[in-house]
């Protein structure tokens, strides 16, 4: 019994676009499948630490104060960018002051240790029930496998728009966070 519960937490920034309350999402959840959490976990890449740890502090305060979510925080690769060969292969530059080169940034392992500690947490925990805030194509396997074989309801949170095709025939329910009421029920600032 219980839920399993892993955040996206790019995903979901992308996805609400304004602060989350996650002690209410807890709440929704909890109330909505009829189930306690009985492991939480989010996931992001660090951005910017100063500023992200406030929200990390809150996010590990247990309930009823906080969502009581494990952190699971990776790292980002910065890489810079060139034109293509046939286009000269020199650095993206900013058009108005060439001394600023371009770079693309990603997180780096996020989606891989999502799947490693929802599936670890599976095997430890035996939770009947999967919340996955995430759209993410590249999770369809371990989604199948739980729901096929090993009779775990999956719940997914998110947008319609930016949930896999793969993902969506496997969910009992899709919670559409972008859309009223529940948007406006999670927003931080009611």
């Amino acid at each position: 019994m219980g839920i399993g519960m892993f955040i996206d937490g790019a995903y979901l920034l992308k996805t609400f676009k304004e602060h989350i309350d996650y002690g209410k999402l807890r709440q929704y959840i909890e109330t909505t499948v009829g189930d306690t959490i009985d492991e939480g976990y989010f996931f992001n890449a660090d951005t910017d630490p100063p500023k992200a740890e406030k929200l990390h502090n809150a996010l590990t305060l247990p309930p009823p104060r906080g969502p009581g979510l494990r952190l699971k925080i990776y790292w980002l690769q910065k890489k810079p960018l060139f034109w293509p060969k046939q286009l000269g292969g020199q650095p993206v530059v900013h058009p108005e002051n060439p001394e600023i080169h371009y770079e693309l940034t990603t997180q780096k392992a996020v989606d891989v240790g999502l799947v490693y500690h929802m599936v670890r947490s599976y095997h430890k925990r035996k939770w009947t029930k999967l919340v996955l805030v995430a759209g993410d194509g590249d999770f369809h396997e371990p989604v199948q496998n739980l729901v096929e074989t090993e009779n775990v309801d999956l719940y997914l949170i998110g947008a319609l728009r930016n949930i896999s095709d793969e993902l969506r025939p496997y969910a009992r329910n899709i919670f559409e966070i972008d859309q009223e009421p529940l948007h406006s029920r999670l927003r931080l600032y009611n």
